[in-house]
């Protein structure tokens, strides 16, 4: 994708995908883990959100230094906006069933060189039904930040590009055997299509040497997860795949049970209506305390990202 339009008249501001990028964002890697979005479930933990409880969000985002050519509109705030979405591939702001808007809110604007922060409390309804995008459980945040006489899309978020955003998706399952079925775990994810091409490649990738960052951001997860032992070095015997039967999946490419880096891909035909879909692991022959990895992304068939997402599974 391109970056938003809307906001291509400040080239100042930015938020970080991987920690140091300086807002210069990698589509070909995990991009969808920012550290500069924080949620903290006053119950639950890191990245969890606590229905019926006031669940505070910290939004970072960053200013270059007055030495570099960059240009802003000059403005005296900062425009913060936050979405929350179920764990999701691809999410869009306009899309009810997509996302839900957490707040859009002014913050003061950061000197040259410096980092502005942003406290969101958000209060979690409770009693509201899984598929609703502030239904409990894990959840997917999405943060923009840009001078506030800037107008950015209300359709598109255009990620992995555009510096002004970032994302934050990570799940991390734990998997008791009573949980399991015939030693499988479903995971239900949800997608839709962000552009106007309508088929999508779907793949899912199993992360058995994670660079530093990812296994730094996971263990820091996983190390309040009573049971775990160790990140898994070899991939289950039974492999891994999405379930596709209900939008007829083509080219199917499933090379989950072996090889250095076991993956799932196919490509599917997808709208602008949200879609569930199963992600499925089997764990058979794993041993207790093992968590595995899995990268699950969402590229156009030209291979542009349009959508990632970190589910770690732990077997207890």
């Amino acid at each position: 994708m391109t970056n938003d339009p809307g906001l291509a008249g400040d080239t100042c501001f930015y938020m970080e995908a991987v920690s140091g990028d300086g807002g210069t964002h990698d589509p070909a890697g995990t991009w969808w883990l920012s550290p500069d979005i924080q949620l903290t479930g006053p119950v639950s933990g890191p990245d969890n959100a606590d229905p019926g409880q006031t669940n505070p969000v910290v939004v970072k985002f960053h200013r270059k230094s007055a030495n570099t050519d960059c240009n802003t509109p000059g403005d005296e705030s900062i425009t913060v906006q936050l979405w929350v979405g179920n764990p999701s591939l691809a999410m869009a702001p306009d899309n009810q069933a997509s996302t839900f808007m957490i707040a859009n809110i002014g913050s003061p604007m950061p000197a040259p060189g410096a980092t502005g922060t942003q406290q969101v409390d958000w209060s979690v309804p409770s009693g509201l039904p899984p598929d609703n995008p502030q239904g409990s459980g894990h959840k997917c945040l999405i943060a923009r930040c840009f001078p506030d006489s800037l107008s950015p899309s209300n359709s598109n978020f255009f990620l992995p590009d555009d510096p002004h955003l970032a994302q934050h998706n990570i799940c991390i399952v734990p998997c008791p055997e009573k949980k399991l079925s015939h030693h499988q775990l479903h995971f239900k994810v949800s997608t839709l299509n962000p552009g106007r091409e309508k088929r999508a490649r779907l793949r899912a990738v199993l992360d058995l040497k994670p660079r530093e960052f990812v296994g730094r951001t996971v263990l820091t997860r996983l190390k309040k997860v009573h049971g775990f032992n160790q990140l898994a070095t070899a991939a289950p015997t039974h492999g891994f795949k999405f379930d596709l039967a209900a939008i007829s999946p083509s080219n199917v490419h499933d090379n989950s049970q072996g090889g250095p880096h076991p993956n799932f891909e196919a490509e599917v035909t997808l709208t602008n209506h949200v879609v569930h879909l199963d992600f499925i692991a089997d764990l058979t022959g794993t041993q207790a305390g093992d968590a595995f990895i899995y990268h699950l992304t969402q590229t156009d068939t030209a291979g542009h990202p349009q959508g990632g997402l970190t589910l770690v599974l732990v077997k207890l």
